[in-house]
């Protein structure tokens, strides 16, 4: 399949991209979290550095509201004092002033950083200076103390309204960089966020792509498999077809191979159950000629006609399976199953028989439809082989036999007389042969025609047939004569079986086109070995004679070959 090797690199390369996008996101997000904490320290760090301008010029104003507070206390009780002459509030005035040249000191450290008002304070200083030491005289006197309050007042007034105007200045500056801060934030955040959003939808892109493609994997790893099973599945019916050629190509016989498809239709087949049916020598029967399985209500062991088969009517193969053919086949015995295949097996347009596979299970009937093609294969490969058996088998009757009488024919009879001569020499046995002629055969022939005179044949020779035992063979010699040779005998059950067979036939009461034939009759002349020859050319010669011999003393007669028929 070519295209797996693509999807292959396809998916590499996208690996790669995915492990680039992830790097680059881990860099992004490193880089703008350090972009978000330098504004973050920067923005921090500018607003406690305006804080702090704010809180020591709101300190400055404070001390200046205090050095107000202390210059308004001096100048009550100075008043009072003026106005009562009470010590106390001399002291309490005095006690004041001390008050107030700390706080001016204080506030002389405070605007250390401004020359501009350092300056003032130190006119504060001096003022505040002036101001004690009037109120330590022992008499103070109200107008200086006057005058000093208000130079302190002036100097404190002036600074007052330089620390104002500065705090407004320092309110507006940091309101400025606290909406600059928090415009620096929103971008560095907005701008983290695109690119944030940015490479994720990358992230998901990919994500989705590699979603679609490994779906295409997915579904290429399913066609990949069901290709390998497919496969597998082919490797197998072919090695079973070629496994089935092999055994059936070795077989001698119909039997056999009648033998070796039922055992291959049961390996291709698990789970199933079935039946090889023949059509035997009657046209309209089909008999059993083997099975696999339990075939359960199928009657083929007792034989049906070939019209109870709908393939066999049909002439191709025929599956039965519920609610889609709902006509069954008449050769079963009980119950029909619900799921059956019935295959005729079929060779050079001969009917030879079916093939009926039972599926007792959903599953078997889905196999046996996946393995169709198998099945049909394995069906002519096994019709093809019985009928070539079957064409042999006739091809060997017809080289060994009569076709008239269905005896043996003269060649096989002079190739089984030298075995049997063979070995009656080996075992020391004696053998006998019998020369048959019919009596008056010509005047059948001339009286009633060839047609009577091949029934008389016929006849005669099916007596033979059955009057001999098993191991005896019967054998048409030419025209009206026959030869039986009868191995491992004596020469008295020779004679004896002779005698039967003469008397058997003359006992035939033969009709010919309902018209009765006159008795027939036979002549035999019986040699025996060793005792009147050794090898089959004169063993045959002396049963000749005697069979002459008999002819010439009157017919319908037996004789054995002696020295006293010699010509």
């Amino acid at each position: 399949m070519p295209w797996v090797p693509s999807l292959t690199a396809n998916s590499l390369l996208r690996d790669r991209r995915i492990v680039w996008l992830l790097v680059v996101f881990a860099v992004t997000t490193l880089c703008l979290g350090s972009i978000v904490a330098t504004v973050i320290y920067t923005d921090a760090h500018s607003s406690i550095s305006t804080e702090s301008h704010v809180s020591h010029t709101q300190d400055v104003l404070l001390d200046l509201s205090a050095i107000a507070q202390q210059l308004d206390r001096i100048e009550l009780n100075t008043q009072l004092y003026r106005e009562t002459e009470e010590e106390d509030y001399l002291r309490s005035a005095q006690s004041a002033s001390v008050v107030l040249n700390t706080l001016v000191q204080r506030l002389t450290g405070l605007v250390a950083d401004s020359r501009v008002e350092t300056g003032r304070a130190h006119d504060l200083e001096a003022a505040t200076a002036t101001l004690t030491k009037d109120l330590d005289r022992p008499t103070p006197s109200g107008r200086s103390i006057r005058s000093d309050v208000v130079s302190c007042r002036r100097v404190q007034n002036l600074m007052q309204d330089e620390e104002r105007t500065l705090l407004v200045t320092n309110d507006t500056v940091a309101d400025r960089a606290t909406l600059f801060n928090m415009a620096r934030r929103a971008g560095v955040i907005v701008v983290g966020a695109i690119l944030n959003l940015v490479l994720f939808g990358f992230l998901i892109r990919d994500a989705v792509r590699r979603g679609r493609f490994e779906e295409r994997i997915t579904e290429a790893n399913a066609r990949l498999r069901s290709t390998v099973e497919r496969m597998g599945e082919q490797a197998f019916e072919s090695r079973l077809l070629i496994d089935a050629r092999d055994e059936v190509a070795l077989c001698l016989d119909v039997k056999q191979a009648e033998e070796a498809t039922v055992r291959y239709f049961a390996q291709l087949l698990p789970g199933t159950a079935g039946s090889l049916c023949i059509i035997r020598h009657s046209r309209n029967v089909l008999e059993s000629a083997g099975s696999w399985g339990v075939v359960r209500g199928n009657a083929a062991f007792e034989g049906f006609a070939p019209e109870c088969c709908c393939a066999l009517r049909s002439g191709r193969a025929r599956w039965r399976r519920p609610e889609q053919s709902e006509v069954h086949c008449t050769h079963f015995a009980g119950t029909p199953p619900e799921r059956y295949l019935c295959l005729p097996v079929i060779a050079h347009g001969e009917t030879l028989g079916v093939v009926t596979i039972e599926c007792r299970t959903v599953e078997a009937a889905a196999l046996a439809a996946a393995r169709e093609n198998a099945i049909a294969s394995l069906g002519e490969m096994a019709a093809m082989a019985i009928a070539g058996l079957n064409l042999r088998e006739k091809l060997e009757r017809q080289s060994i036999r009569d076709g008239m009488t269905g005896l043996f024919n003269r060649s096989f009879m002079e190739i089984a007389l030298e075995r049997e001569l063979h070995r009656s020499a080996r075992q020391r046995r004696e053998l006998a042969l019998m020369m048959v002629d019919i009596d008056h055969f010509k005047q059948f022939n001339d009286t009633f025609g060839h047609e009577a005179g091949d029934v008389v044949l016929r006849e005669v020779a099916e007596n033979l047939r059955l009057g001999v035992r098993g191991e005896d063979i019967a054998c048409r010699f030419g025209g009206e004569e026959f030869v039986v040779i009868l191995p491992e005998i004596s020469t008295a059950a020779a004679l004896d079986r002779a005698e039967l067979l003469r008397q058997r036939v003359s006992e035939l009461a033969l009709r010919f086109h309902g018209q009765p034939l006159r008795q027939v009759t036979i002549s035999i002349g019986v040699a025996i070995y060793p005792l009147n020859a050794e090898t089959s050319e004169d063993l045959l010669r002396w049963a000749d004679r005697a069979m002459y011999t008999a002819k010439h003393r009157g017919r319908n007669r037996v004789v054995q070959a002696d020295s006293s028929i010699l010509v």
